[in-house]
């Protein structure tokens, strides 16, 4: 049942032979190497991975278990070595799926068909997938399945890969495997990375899901690691807007002293009121230059989110501070 890489080294009629780290080869039928035409779809030389079926000298390399017919050992075999069977979602039910294995019924749970949470169960019927058999019973009237071992395992594979290159100023493409309040959780090839919220778009966003939605293809930095390989305790920091550059590189070209700007109000403190300009670029109005009137405090004259016309009094690109005023 464990899954290997290794190199293919010869090609017969019946039988090919794999050879995985130097240390022996193993054959793999002629068969399993060809599409449905008949055509060879590897060449030695090329990586092929595959599972190890068998024991002692009858070891030998399948790509997955064949399932048909009425028997039943073909099931019996794919749980002692953990070779997936391909099988068709036919319908959901109580708590998970029905599955067809070759004619064999099996059930899903709901919590095996993937490795993230499913909130549509409808959507799977009527795909073709791979399944591990985890439980087999009674003759094969109680057989259940799971893709979610599968998805696990090659994800455990590609993570092992990705760490060991993995370093902090990389660009890395992923996906968008999960969106929470605090930020976006990102697969970069195996290894989830956080995205914290701040991290997403120069421009203020209150939650992840202003800007990315899930299984969206992202390019991302990483800009921290810890404890990488450690399970748990592993943090992979990215982000995305780190990629957009500074925001503050052209601010005098594109804000000069004295004009009106609109700009938005993105929060506020006793002393004043901060103004988003652009994306990334905030100025701040102090409370004495909200209104020609003594202002306690700067929620007396605008709030939170409020579009306001301001005056630029003064920008300091060194220390990333631009003083603005709602009065002229």
């Amino acid at each position: 049942g464990d899954q290997v890489t290794g190199k293919l080294v010869q090609i017969g009629d019946e039988e090919c032979f794999v050879d995985y780290g130097g240390r022996s080869e193993l054959p793999i039928g002629t068969v399993d190497l060809q599409d449905a035409e008949g055509n060879l779809r590897f060449a030695v030389g090329d990586d092929i991975t595959a599972y190890v079926v068998g024991k002692g000298a009858e070891q030998r390399l399948a790509l997955k278990q064949k399932a048909q017919g009425k028997d039943t050992r073909f099931l019996e075999d794919a749980l002692q070595s953990g070779v997936p069977l391909t099988g068709a979602v036919k319908e959901t039910n109580k708590g998970g799926f029905v599955v067809d294995l070759g004619g064999h019924r099996a059930f899903c749970p709901i919590s095996q068909i993937d490795d993230q949470f499913v909130n549509d169960p409808p959507s799977w019927v009527g795909r073709s997938l791979e399944f591990r058999v985890i439980e087999f019973a009674d003759g094969g009237r109680r057989l259940v399945v799971s893709r979610r071992v599968l998805l696990q395992e090659e994800k455990a594979r590609r993570g092992k890969e990705t760490r060991k290159s993995l370093a902090v100023g990389d660009v890395r493409d992923g996906k968008v495997v999960r969106l929470m309040p605090y930020g976006a959780f990102i697969d970069i090839g195996g290894v989830e990375g956080l995205v914290h919220v701040s991290e997403i778009s120069h421009h203020r966003i209150a939650d992840p899901t202003e800007a990315l939605q899930e299984g969206q293809a992202v390019t991302v930095k990483v800009t921290a690691l810890q404890n990488l390989g450690e399970g748990k305790n592993e943090r992979v920091s990215l982000s995305i807007k780190a990629l957009d550059g500074d925001p503050w590189q052209d601010v005098q070209d594109k804000l000069k002293l004295g004009e009106w700007v609109t700009g938005v109000v993105t929060g506020m403190a006793d002393f004043g009121a901060f103004v988003e300009l652009l994306p990334g670029v905030r100025g701040l109005v102090h409370v004495s230059a909200l209104s020609q009137e003594r202002v306690q405090h700067p929620s007396d004259v605008v709030r939170e989110g409020q579009e306001v016309q301001v005056r630029i009094v003064e920008v300091d690109v060194q220390r990333k501070r631009i003083s603005l005023s709602l009065v002229g």
